[in-house]
């Protein structure tokens, strides 16, 4: 019989387990954004944010957490002024690192700005 999986209902952002560690899933309405920072299109493929590396596990502890930073993510993105609310490189969500943080320096030097012409609705 295989486990039920666990069911989070507190905004469209989903946590899943992927080898024992959470990840995000989230919703295609969110797809622009994600194609933009990672360089690439999704292809009709939901984009995972994996949590493990940050030290996120399956457990209640970890749920919790990743709970929180889903709700607060998905808070920003649907906000009328989300540019200026969702932090690109993930710091504000305590998840910041990796490819995302190299983000900082290219939208504050002025660059590229992939972001402002991105409608998340």
């Amino acid at each position: 019989m295989k486990a039920q999986p666990k069911v989070q209902t507190a905004c469209d952002i989903t946590i899943g387990v992927d080898h024992g560690s959470l990840r995000l899933q989230f919703p295609s309405r969110h797809s622009p954004l994600w194609e933009a920072l990672d360089g690439k299109p999704l292809k009709g493929k939901p984009k995972y944010l994996p949590l493990g590396r940050h030290g996120y596990k399956d457990n209640p502890e970890d749920w919790k957490r990743a709970t929180q930073i889903a709700i607060a993510m998905e808070a920003d993105l649907d906000h009328p002024e989300w540019e200026k609310l969702f932090d690109p490189t993930l710091a504000k969500y305590g998840i910041g690192g990796g490819k995302y943080a190299k983000l900082a320096d290219v939208l504050q030097s002025g660059k590229k700005q992939p972001l402002k012409r991105l409608r998340l609705k």
